[in-house]
């Protein structure tokens, strides 16, 4: 074998191993999930927890916040706890969501 073979090999194997890093890489960084980024929905004051505490999804709402008395409903997406959430919050926007 002659050295330009050689080394024309093992380009190709570095390209390819080059290659396979950066497709896994991309996709482990499409699949991570936002923990407390700028994409993540804010975390439900304890407040809004506690008023949903011994009611049901769906159910009238309220609980006092530093802005005054909020009014709302209680719902809460798949997984997480049930929360009092105010009549002007915008929508998740997720079919997966109970409301």
């Amino acid at each position: 074998m002659k050295l330009s073979e050689f080394l024309n090999i093992s380009f190709g194997r570095i390209a390819g191993v080059t290659a396979c890093t950066a497709a896994l890489t991309a996709c482990c960084a499409l699949s991570a999930q936002p923990t407390d980024g700028k994409n993540a929905p804010p975390k439900p004051p304890p407040e809004a927890l506690a008023s949903c505490q011994a009611l049901s999804s769906g159910m009238a709402c309220n609980f006092t916040s530093p802005h005054g008395v909020v009014k709302g409903t209680c719902w809460a997406p798949e997984g997480k706890p049930l929360a009092c959430k105010p009549k002007d919050a915008p929508s998740e926007g997720r079919p997966s969501a109970k409301q």
